[in-house]
């Protein structure tokens, strides 16, 4: 095993310096290759870059837990720029747009102008300049691989990866005030949800209300229940043209679903689907799919699936303090690599398909916090809802906050192509990955729409009459829905590709669009 760093992520970029050979300042740089192929084996000086074998000073190993490596020919053939400074004994490096400096013995480290605390430093051992590959390598963006088998460490460089700009203004007119629609209405369309849970003769940790999330592109996916212990994904479309409905996607009743793991004590034992309860899903728009997260009946095992397009297995966990309300998974960039939090534990853990969460990372948190995340620009960064900070994150190393905001109580959160979006008591926020914080919905100054929006039409029906009787002087104040009212119940909402928000309002159990843009 790597302990702490090897098993874990987009590892890569491996620096190495023989420090007292170098005057007071020294630089150097290559030309990187359009694809670079490096491989290391633990504990061997034997390398090869490109195929060509090399020999090095000195070999790879773990020094307290951390993988430490000396290669100054690996940086020759990342193409990073190297400047070692013997008065101060720090090194800087760069790769592409990414500047990181770190010193000699020193936990204190920056990643371009963000201060990151190391939990192994830099070292001189024999004269050569040794540093933790799993900080550079989340850094710059390489994409890593390990053989269980072999301890082989295997390093591509490839292009940068395109990934979804953040900060992205929407292109739409915005409002003068916002303005509210009623979507479903509770006598037409019902939105799947967990409300009766004494039908279940076990205690399972199910999900609170509605459980939805969305593709960016006017699709929610909704958690629902075919019958009891028999669950499902289902779709509704909310596109302009076209009638709203609710589709069947995917149930978990599939073989698919069953694996084989290890208990506590090193059994193997059987997972099968009729098991599994989902509590909450997730959808990483980089690679367009859904991934679903919850636990078996006993609540001693949490596992994580990819369940659209395909049904994977992600990652399981044996520990049983993980939480759908407070935890998530986050995709890397690199596809690969899955990010898994435990705030019971105030842990962040490295997932790679198919294995038991092993490698962690602390971040500064209290338990059972609620907990969000985002990666913006290979970064991940965590938003803690209940102390009102965000934390850079650098698995296998640390967290650092670099950000607390200045906002009353927030309710929930969700991130959306590189924003936090907060919900308040009256209002919704945004927030950038920096702290930068901004106003985004005032619900005080909404103006509410009468009837039920028709998404064929683009007009608005009269409100269906609930089947109960209603004083026909009072028809329109008992069936009209009211004012949304924030944080009385766990609320999911979402951001639509206008920039409008998609609610779910708890009391009258319908979906509203908060509409701000034309």
């Amino acid at each position: 095993m790597l302990g702490i760093c090897l098993r874990t992520m987009i590892l890569i970029a491996f620096i190495s310096l023989c420090a007292l050979n170098y005057g007071t300042y020294t630089t150097f740089a290559s030309v990187a290759n359009d694809k670079t192929v490096i491989k290391l084996k633990l504990d061997d000086i034997q390398a090869s870059d490109n195929g060509k074998s090399v020999l090095l000073g000195m070999a790879p190993h773990l020094v307290n837990n951390t993988t430490m490596v000396p290669l100054r020919f690996v940086t020759e053939a990342l193409g990073a720029e190297v400047i070692w400074d013997g008065n101060t004994q720090s090194v800087q490096l760069t790769f592409a747009s990414q500047h990181i400096t770190m010193k000699i013995g020193s936990t204190s480290a920056k990643v371009n102008d963000t201060a990151i605390n190391l939990e192994q430093p830099p070292v001189i051992e024999n004269d050569t300049t040794l540093v933790p590959i799993r900080f550079i390598a989340e850094n710059f963006h390489q994409s890593v691989s390990f053989d269980d088998q072999t301890h082989e460490i295997s390093i591509v460089n490839v292009p940068a990866v395109l990934t979804i700009p953040d900060n992205v203004a929407p292109a739409a007119e915005r409002l003068e005030k916002p303005t509210v629609d009623n979507l479903t209405n509770i006598t037409i369309t019902r939105i799947p949800q967990f409300t009766d849970r004494t039908k279940y003769a076990f205690r399972a940790p199910y999900a609170e209300g509605v459980v939805m999330t969305t593709d960016g592109q006017n699709n929610l996916y909704l958690l629902g229940e075919s019958s009891p212990q028999s669950f499902n994904i289902q779709k509704m479309s909310l596109n302009k043209g076209e009638e709203l409905e609710i589709q069947f996607l995917v149930s978990f009743s599939k073989k698919e679903f069953n694996f084989d793991y290890k208990d506590p004590n090193g059994i193997m034992r059987d997972f099968n689907y009729d098991q599994f309860i989902p509590n909450s899903l997730y959808y990483d728009r980089n690679s367009d799919k859904i991934f679903v997260m919850g636990n078996d009946f006993n609540q001693e095992l949490t596992v994580f699936y990819q369940v659209y397009p395909s049904v994977k297995l992600i990652a399981y966990d044996r520990s049983s303090d993980l939480k759908s309300k407070f935890d998530f998974i986050q995709p890397s960039d690199d596809g690969q690599t899955y990010y898994i939090s435990n705030s019971f534990k105030g842990s962040i853990y490295t997932a790679h398909e198919g294995e038991a969460l092993s490698t962690h990372t602390n971040i500064d948190s209290i338990r059972t916090h609620h907990l969000t995340s985002l990666v913006d620009k290979g970064h991940l960064y965590v938003l803690d809802q209940d102390n009102k900070t965000i934390q850079l994150v650098t698995p296998g190393v640390g967290a650092s906050v670099v950000a607390t905001l200045n906002v009353g109580d927030i309710k929930s959160a969700i991130a959306h192509e590189g924003n936090f979006y907060l919900m308040g008591g009256k209002q919704f926020y945004r927030v950038d990955v920096k702290g930068k914080l901004e106003e985004y919905a005032d619900l005080d100054k909404a103006e509410y729409h009468k009837g039920l929006y028709n998404f064929k039409t683009n007009t608005f029906d009269p409100t269906p009459n609930p089947n109960v009787f209603v004083h026909p002087e009072e028809e329109e104040d008992k069936i009209e829905p009211k004012r949304i009212v924030l944080g009385l119940a766990p609320q999911r909402f979402i951001i639509d590709p206008k920039g409008n928000i998609i609610i779910y309002d708890d009391m009258y159990k319908i979906l509203r669009r908060i509409n701000l843009y034309k």
